[in-house]
């Protein structure tokens, strides 16, 4: 994973965890731009972060922050390996 996406990831994550929604939701929208933009050049990559990227927006959509947290900060550096 490139260092400056997953400091991303992690700020996003560490800003859900303190309930800075706003903060959050800002540095999420930019790591999807980088995911997307790593994601074109790689659709097998897509094909592996399909089912991370279910689990981050439905628990987004039920605003569980903390299960958003934990995918953003420890799953998705996982998967970019």
């Amino acid at each position: 994973m490139p260092p400056e996406l997953q400091r991303r990831a992690i700020g996003a994550a560490h800003a859900y965890r303190l309930g800075m929604d706003g903060q959050a939701s800002d540095e999420l929208a930019r790591v999807v731009g980088a995911l997307l933009e790593h994601v074109a050049r790689s659709p097998a990559l897509g094909a592996r972060l399909a089912p991370l990227v279910g689990t981050l927006s439905a628990a987004q959509a039920r605003r569980d922050w903390i299960a958003l947290a934990d995918g953003l900060e420890f799953e998705l550096p996982a998967l970019l390996r």
